[in-house]
């Protein structure tokens, strides 16, 4: 009853990361040629009562007269109904070309979180015995609300791209960093390759291929995850492994990520589930996730794809 520890959670995550770009990065805001709104949708943990939930929407554009993209993401995730965390968020990113083949995009968002515990959705032991359905001890709903910044830098030709992000950099400051309400620095580095290994002329058919990684550290806890993309029009398929051992204090190799996607006029519909790599499968039910992406011309015709980043359509 008298023993107490600290406990360390990090940031959620999608399976599907590059699906849910402005959260990855700031520096991928306007990365499309053209408009995009994304919605997506995670539920982790099926098999529980209390499972994870994570819903987000975005709509990012890239401003070809300042060689600029904007974006925006409202973000919700639910740990059990109990727990939330609500973020809204804006993005800028830049486009340098340094060459013909070279692109560099620096990214900057400003964010706004609200973070509560819903106390009703607890059970406490006096409305057990007494078989009441409310407790005389229901503490007031406690909310926490912070502003964050992230910073990104992304760079990229026409099949290779690499890139880095930095979240909660204000505990970078050590007002904030001693403040356990504010959230531990998040460092991600992200990068990979894409080529066509196959063309028919006649059809216009396209074959590609895209290998790729996602690192990230938070809170003393690390984790990388390793896959691949296959990509035919209007199909897509994909593998990943997460949390590939490399470090002492990385995770485990936890689960294994399946991906199939299609895509039809300016609409791509992606669906994942990640398979647990432990007892846990049998528990929890594995983890859904869906993606929505919709690109669509706003305000002008260019379809140049000059800030077109290479990632897959993941």
């Amino acid at each position: 009853m008298f023993c107490f520890q600290n406990i360390y959670g990090q940031d959620s995550q999608f399976s599907q990361f590059y699906s849910s770009p402005l959260y990855l990065g700031p520096s991928f805001a306007g990365g499309a040629d053209q408009s995009r709104l994304i919605a997506n949708y995670r539920s982790q943990w099926v098999n529980l009562p209390q499972a994870y939930s994570t819903y987000a929407v975005s709509f990012d554009h890239f401003i070809n007269k300042y060689n600029s993209g904007i974006g925006l993401i409202i973000m919700r995730d639910q740990e059990g109904g109990i727990y939330n965390t609500t973020l809204a968020g804006l993005s800028y990113a830049y486009n340098i070309d340094v060459n013909q083949t070279l692109k560099i995009r620096p990214g900057l968002r400003a964010s706004y979180y609200n973070r509560n515990v819903d106390y009703s959705e607890l059970e406490f032991a006096d409305a057990i015995y007494r078989d009441s359905p409310t407790s005389i001890e229901t503490p007031k709903n406690e909310h926490i609300n912070h502003y964050d910044f992230a910073f990104s830098l992304v760079a990229h030709t026409s099949n290779i791209w690499i890139g880095a992000t930095g979240d909660h950099l204000l505990a970078l400051n050590k007002q904030f960093a001693n403040d356990i309400t504010y959230p531990s620095l998040k460092l991600s580095a992200y990068g990979g390759y894409r080529f066509q290994f196959a063309e028919r002329i006649r059809t216009n058919e396209k074959k590609y291929l895209s290998f790729t990684f996602f690192y990230k550290s938070q809170a003393g806890f690390q984790q990388l995850d390793l896959g691949v993309n296959y990509e035919q029009e209007p199909f897509r398929i994909g593998l990943w492994f997460r949390g590939i051992p490399t470090f002492s204090n990385t995770a485990d190799l936890n689960a294994l990520v399946l991906l199939a996607g299609y895509s039809f006029k300016d609409i791509l519909i992606n669906y994942s589930y990640d398979i647990s790599m432990s007892r846990l499968l049998s528990a929890t039910g594995g983890a859904h996730e869906i993606s929505i992406a919709w690109r669509f011309n706003m305000g002008y015709e260019d379809k140049q794809k000059r800030a077109a980043l290479p990632c897959p359509d993941f």
